[in-house]
């Protein structure tokens, strides 16, 4: 008998193929080629490494195509690839489950070059069945080798009709590879608009509705009753068919005709608890698919987006066991204090940030809908937020004149601690440009480090109603007035005068500084007032630099080099090219020159060195050694005693007090080189020894250290002009120099502070120190931490790629520089910077092009 139990339609009869059809696609006739290639190996091959999984045949693949129509908002607005790209990732996705027998036996010799996991652990895990181990070694790469089989066997199909030369197999292989990555994965290495000849894609998108519509086949059609009787499968796989048998609808996605969104439904039957849980695992599952399609596609253009109800509707009837609506929850009062206190943002006084970013949000999304329905004749709205301290009545208000929030938004979003309004699909229709800067629906806990009782009024803009909201700190219960307050605009958040105050050491002038130093005001006016004392202050952010401190400073804007980016960069020039060996800035003393027969010898004027006799791979490196003279003897072998004879920690604290000097080296021995502790009779380096020390006045019964340093030295033109630089995964000179954070050089995301971020620019030319940075990224991609403080390692590194790039690109059009200067640096930020960020204005560097010798 046939495993392969199968009533599905043909290819001619799916939706979106009878769409290309209608359109007379030139696409139609190869996708047709396709198919005929690999339908059989979908039908057998799959089935054959995995006889107990559920079906991935073509069946599999049309039912996908139908869903993929289903779930596209408008499938007409698709062109002719995006909708060709759909069709092909159905087909493929899987493909490469069916591995092939001499792959088989490379996997099980531990010899399969495509994955870095070895069959033989796989096995151990899997007690020792190997049918299990190789099919769980397959599923977890699949989607890899799905790739990799289109990579190597349709590629020539897969081409631009009238350009046969142009394929689009690459981003179709990333796509099938997609569907079994994370959401990161996809955000990376697919894009949301890209041209393949003259047609648009929007690979990101293809691949969500292919996740999507992969996860909804889950119902009897996938899983034929007489198959799983037929082929009996045991353990883990039993419940997978098993669940599968629970849904009965086909057609999964409805439209609400209320709520203008569609919706997921399962409906079906369980006889099993323990199969029951298991499918509502897999459901909320499918929600969290939808969450983040959802999220993923919301900043795309409008065809793309996906208005989805993100919770799916589950109709499951249960038979010989009543499934109640009970499950795990969280103590409110534990897991609040967690997310309200320090341990998150670590300071009281951030409480005061939250609030503040808040009512921004309120007020720039008011702003944007009032740009939008302003009349002439009528006033403008101006964006307004007060902090006003009232000791007299012990409040604290926070004030703004933003949007205000509906009940709607109150009961769904507010109260609900964990699910932010402006991730909401509710917000997300609004299509807004401004990006609001809350992101996880906790930042209000916040309040609760600044005052144990808090009041809300609020009124949305749109509506005649204003409703007060009390809060108490580890109390989740509230109360909830309503009334009619058409004069009452935006929001109030009132706080405990006395404990706010105590936070800011009982200090007005603190809280002012507070304000000016976290926030960047950009038309938002934002005012500081009191009662007693009586202040009335607006809140301007203080100038980085004192007007003397300014001159011969060039100021790079940001703006004209990177989008969603704002700010600036003051550099001070410095001319540190080089062009003779004595102009390198070794920054230790006197310098000495290693040779084979004499030991060392003092560098002079009348030795002519090459520089590119000394460098490795743009590097130069040199010992340094501090020199313990007579006169500091005495300290230096007391500071030995007190840390019993920690060299290394004497010369930290001494390291002004030493003379110190420089051993340069050829290129060919700097690789010998190495941080050494130096006493009597040591042998430093070749004939380099103790010795040579003590007769340059070092005191014989002193240990000393030698520390490996490095020069960065980029060539322009070979032993004439050269150009230092810094690399910041490197020390500095000398190793115990630490970051110190700085006011003149600061982060902001969307105009509030990430007060923790470091900038450390991966490549710096010595053309220039930077001064101050301030810069405000706007992208709604870049998004904080939970505490609002840093952002994740990757971000940071992306971030300082895109800073250093821009301020070399900026200071090479503003530092005056003769040609062969500008040609080095020219090729330096092609060799360092030549990667596009996400936030390039300008093409691409050509990374093809060399130096000229």
């Amino acid at each position: 008998m046939d495993a392969i139990i199968d009533t599905d339609p043909s290819l001619d009869d799916l939706p979106l193929v009878k769409l290309l059809a209608e359109r007379k696609s030139p696409f139609l006739p190869k996708i047709k080629e396709v198919y005929e290639q690999v339908k059989d190996v979908l039908n057998h091959r799959v089935q054959h490494v995995f006889p107990n999984y559920t079906l991935h045949n073509v069946g599999h693949s049309y039912r996908i195509i139908k869903y993929m129509g289903d779930l596209v908002n408008n499938i007409q607005e698709l062109n002719d690839l995006e909708v060709a790209l759909l069709v092909y990732s159905a087909l493929l996705h899987d493909i490469g489950m069916a591995v092939s027998e001499d792959d088989i036996q490379l996997i099980k010799s531990d010899s399969f070059q495509h994955c870095d996991i070895k069959f033989s652990a796989m096995l151990k895990l899997v007690q020792g069945d190997e049918s299990l181990a190789l099919q769980e070694y397959v599923r977890r790469i699949h989607a890899s080798l799905s790739a990799r089989y289109i990579m190597e066997n349709l590629e020539g199909l897969l081409t631009i009709p009238n350009l046969t030369s142009l394929s689009f197999a690459k981003e179709l292989a990333l796509i099938c590879q997609s569907h079994n990555e994370d959401f990161d994965w996809i955000k990376k290495n697919l894009r949301s608009n890209q041209f393949i000849g003259d047609h648009q894609v929007n690979t990101q998108f293809t691949a969500c509705i292919l996740r999507l519509a992969d996860i909804l086949d889950i119902d009897s059609n996938r899983t034929p009753y007489n198959l799983f009787r037929l082929i009996a499968p045991k353990g883990v796989s039993a419940e997978e068919w098993q669940q599968h048998f629970l849904v009965y609808n086909n057609n999964k996605i409805i439209f609400n005709e209320k709520t203008n969104q569609k919706k997921v439904v399962f409906q079906g039957k369980s006889t099993n608890a323990s199969i029951h849980r298991k499918l509502l695992e897999y459901i909320g599952w499918v929600k969290d698919e939808l969450v983040n399609v959802v999220a993923v596609v919301s900043s795309m253009p409008l065809k793309y987006n996906l208005f989805y109800d993100t919770t799916p509707e589950v109709l499951i009837q249960t038979e010989g066991y009543t499934f109640s609506d009970y499950k795990m929850t969280l103590q409110f009062k534990a897991i609040s204090s967690l997310l309200m206190g320090e341990k998150i943002y670590g300071a009281k006084s951030l409480g005061l940030r939250e609030l503040i970013q808040n009512s921004m949000d309120a007020c720039r999304t008011r702003q944007e809908n009032e740009y939008v329905t302003h009349e002439f004749g009528y006033d403008v709205y101006y964006p307004k937020i007060k902090v006003i301290l009232n000791q007299k009545k012990n409040q604290t208000i926070i004030k703004d004149n933003g949007a205000g929030m509906s009940l709607d938004i109150i009961k769904k979003h507010f109260l609900n601690v964990g699910v932010s309004y402006y991730d909401s699909r509710d917000f997300l229709l609004k299509d807004l440009k401004y990006k609001p800067i809350g992101n996880f629906g906790i930042g209000f806990l916040s309040c609760f480090m600044l005052s144990d009782e808090v009041t809300v009024i609020t009124r949305h803009h749109h509506s005649k109603n204003k409703y007060k909201i009390e809060l108490e700190k580890g109390n989740e219960y509230t109360s909830l007035t309503e009334e009619e307050d058409v004069a009452f605009e935006g929001t109030e958040v009132i706080l405990n005068y006395k404990q706010f105050i105590a936070v800011f050491e009982n200090d007005i002038k603190k809280v002012r500084e507070f304000l000016e130093d976290y926030f960047l005001i950009d038309g938002i006016e934002i005012q500081l007032l009191s009662a007693v004392p009586e202040i009335s202050q607006m809140i301007v952010k203080p100038p980085r630099l004192k007007p003397n401190e300014q001159k011969g400073l060039i100021k790079i804007d940001f703006n004209s080099y990177l989008n969603e980016v704002e700010g600036y960069a003051l550099i001070r020039p410095k001319n540190s090219f080089i062009k003779a060996f004595q102009e390198i800035n070794f920054n230790s003393g006197e310098i000495f020159i290693y040779k084979d027969e004499s030991g060392i010898k003092e560098l002079n004027e009348s030795i002519q060195l090459n520089i590119d006799d000394f460098i490795n791979n743009e590097e130069l490196k040199y010992l340094s050694i501090p020199i313990v003279e007579e006169k500091i003897q005495e300290n230096y072998l007391s500071g030995m005693r007190f840390t019993n004879g920690d060299v290394d920690e004497v010369i930290r604290k001494m390291e002004k007090d030493l003379r110190w000097i420089t051993v340069i080296l050829r290129k060919e021995d700097q690789e010998f080189l190495i941080d050494d502790e130096i006493e009597s009779g040591h042998q430093i380096f070749g004939n380099f020894s103790f010795d040579d020390l003590v007769s340059l006045g070092h005191c014989p019964s002193c240990k000393t250290q030698s520390f490996v340093r490095e020069i960065n030295l980029f060539e322009g033109f070979k032993n004439n002009l050269y150009l230092p630089f810094k690399k910041t995964d490197k020390s500095d000179f000398f190793k115990y120099h630490f970051y110190t954070s700085s006011k003149q050089k600061e982060l902001y995301i969307r105009n509030v502070l990430i007060k923790d971020f470091v900038f450390d620019i991966p490549v710096i030319a010595s053309l220039f120190d930077i001064v101050v940075i301030e810069v405000n990224v706007t992208s709604r991609k870049i998004i904080p931490d939970i505490s609002r403080n840093n952002v994740d390692i990757e971000t940071t590194k992306a971030l300082n790629y895109a800073f250093g790039k821009a301020i070399h690109e900026g200071a090479g059009g503003l530092i005056q520089l003769n040609q062969e200067e500008k040609v080095t640096l020219d090729h330096f930020i092609r060799a360092f910077y030549s990667s596009k960020t996400n936030f390039d204005r300008r093409p691409n560097i050509d990374k093809s092009k060399k130096l000229s010798q």
